[in-house]
Protein backbone atom coordinates (compact mmCIF):
# COMPACT_ATOMS: atom_id res chain seq x y z
CA UNK A 1 0.00 0.00 0.00
CA UNK A 2 1.48 3.30 -0.72
CA UNK A 3 1.28 6.61 1.17
CA UNK A 4 -1.40 9.74 0.32
CA UNK A 5 1.22 12.06 0.27
CA UNK A 6 -1.25 14.67 -0.85
CA UNK A 7 -2.96 13.59 2.42
CA UNK A 8 0.16 13.97 4.96
CA UNK A 9 0.83 17.27 3.10
CA UNK A 10 -2.17 18.76 4.10
CA UNK A 11 -1.79 17.25 7.87
CA UNK A 12 1.43 18.43 7.76
CA UNK A 13 -0.21 22.35 7.04
CA UNK A 14 -2.51 22.15 9.67
CA UNK A 15 -0.43 21.29 12.09
CA UNK A 16 1.82 23.84 10.98
CA UNK A 17 -0.82 26.54 10.68
CA UNK A 18 -1.44 25.19 14.54
CA UNK A 19 1.97 25.45 15.89
CA UNK A 20 3.42 28.48 13.58
CA UNK A 21 2.59 31.32 16.01
CA UNK A 22 0.22 31.10 18.64
CA UNK A 23 -0.62 34.75 18.61
CA UNK A 24 -2.24 34.60 14.93
CA UNK A 25 -5.20 33.03 14.70
CA UNK A 26 -4.02 31.23 11.58
CA UNK A 27 -0.17 30.65 11.90
CA UNK A 28 2.34 33.24 11.08
CA UNK A 29 2.00 34.61 7.97
CA UNK A 30 4.74 35.84 5.33
CA UNK A 31 4.29 37.01 2.05
CA UNK A 32 6.28 35.63 -1.09
CA UNK A 33 6.93 38.15 -4.02
CA UNK A 34 7.19 36.78 -7.43
CA UNK A 35 8.80 39.16 -10.44
CA UNK A 36 8.03 37.69 -13.76
CA UNK A 37 9.28 39.55 -16.41
CA UNK A 38 7.17 41.08 -19.30
CA UNK A 39 6.77 40.04 -22.59
CA UNK A 40 8.13 42.73 -24.88
CA UNK A 41 6.00 44.00 -27.79
CA UNK A 42 7.35 42.60 -30.73
CA UNK A 43 7.03 45.31 -32.86
CA UNK A 44 8.83 47.50 -30.36
CA UNK A 45 11.43 45.21 -28.25
CA UNK A 46 13.70 47.71 -27.44
CA UNK A 47 11.37 49.35 -24.92
CA UNK A 48 11.61 47.69 -21.91
CA UNK A 49 8.53 45.89 -20.60
CA UNK A 50 6.51 45.82 -17.38
CA UNK A 51 7.22 42.89 -15.51
CA UNK A 52 4.14 41.30 -13.59
CA UNK A 53 4.28 40.99 -9.48
CA UNK A 54 2.52 38.57 -7.75
CA UNK A 55 1.94 38.19 -3.97
CA UNK A 56 1.02 34.82 -2.26
CA UNK A 57 0.55 34.50 1.48
CA UNK A 58 2.16 31.36 3.09
CA UNK A 59 2.35 30.47 6.98
CA UNK A 60 5.41 29.96 8.00
CA UNK A 61 7.66 28.92 10.84
CA UNK A 62 11.12 30.96 11.22
CA UNK A 63 14.30 29.53 12.49
CA UNK A 64 17.32 31.38 14.00
CA UNK A 65 20.70 29.54 14.24
CA UNK A 66 23.81 31.39 15.37
CA UNK A 67 26.75 30.72 13.34
CA UNK A 68 29.97 28.94 14.77
CA UNK A 69 33.41 28.37 13.43
CA UNK A 70 35.49 25.12 13.54
CA UNK A 71 36.20 25.83 16.86
CA UNK A 72 32.40 26.11 18.16
CA UNK A 73 33.20 29.80 19.14
CA UNK A 74 30.21 32.35 18.19
CA UNK A 75 31.12 34.44 15.66
CA UNK A 76 28.63 36.68 15.81
CA UNK A 77 26.25 35.61 12.40
CA UNK A 78 23.06 34.13 12.26
CA UNK A 79 21.04 32.24 9.60
CA UNK A 80 17.75 32.53 9.83
CA UNK A 81 15.64 30.11 7.72
CA UNK A 82 11.81 29.78 6.87
CA UNK A 83 9.67 26.73 6.93
CA UNK A 84 6.86 26.71 4.47
CA UNK A 85 4.05 24.68 3.96
CA UNK A 86 4.36 22.07 0.23
CA UNK A 87 0.40 22.75 0.03
CA UNK A 88 0.94 26.44 0.04
CA UNK A 89 -0.47 27.16 -3.50
CA UNK A 90 3.23 27.83 -4.28
CA UNK A 91 6.44 26.14 -5.12
CA UNK A 92 9.31 29.27 -4.09
CA UNK A 93 12.46 29.42 -6.28
CA UNK A 94 15.30 31.25 -5.27
CA UNK A 95 14.38 34.26 -7.92
CA UNK A 96 11.82 35.26 -5.23
CA UNK A 97 11.73 37.05 -2.11
CA UNK A 98 10.03 37.00 1.16
CA UNK A 99 8.31 39.26 3.93
CA UNK A 100 7.59 37.45 7.01
CA UNK A 101 4.78 38.95 9.26
CA UNK A 102 3.07 40.46 6.10
CA UNK A 103 -0.11 38.95 4.03
CA UNK A 104 -0.44 39.29 0.90
CA UNK A 105 -2.95 41.92 1.00
CA UNK A 106 -1.16 44.25 2.89
CA UNK A 107 2.30 43.70 0.86
CA UNK A 108 3.61 46.43 -1.39
CA UNK A 109 7.10 47.50 -2.99
CA UNK A 110 7.93 49.35 0.42
CA UNK A 111 7.37 45.91 2.63
CA UNK A 112 10.74 44.54 4.32
CA UNK A 113 11.92 42.18 1.46
CA UNK A 114 14.42 39.50 2.09
CA UNK A 115 16.47 37.80 -0.36
CA UNK A 116 15.79 34.16 -0.58
CA UNK A 117 19.26 32.30 -1.24
CA UNK A 118 18.43 28.26 -1.03
CA UNK A 119 15.00 26.32 -1.14
CA UNK A 120 15.45 22.86 0.12
CA UNK A 121 12.22 21.01 -0.43
CA UNK A 122 11.19 17.61 1.80
CA UNK A 123 9.34 15.69 -1.18
CA UNK A 124 9.19 12.26 -0.55
CA UNK A 125 7.31 10.29 -3.79
CA UNK A 126 7.87 13.63 -5.35
CA UNK A 127 5.46 15.33 -3.42
CA UNK A 128 6.41 18.68 -1.52
CA UNK A 129 5.38 18.59 1.73
CA UNK A 130 7.56 21.05 3.52
CA UNK A 131 9.97 24.25 2.23
CA UNK A 132 12.93 25.15 3.83
CA UNK A 133 13.87 28.54 2.23
CA UNK A 134 17.83 29.75 3.43
CA UNK A 135 17.50 33.84 3.77
CA UNK A 136 20.45 36.30 2.80
CA UNK A 137 21.69 37.16 6.02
Amino acid sequence: MSEDWAAIAAEVEGALRSIGDVSQPDGYPATIRRVVPGTPDPAQPWLPSDPTITYTTVRVIVFDKELRDINGTLIGMTKRTITILGAAGIAPTDDDTIAEGTEAADADENSAWKEIVKVMPLAPAGIAVLYELELAS
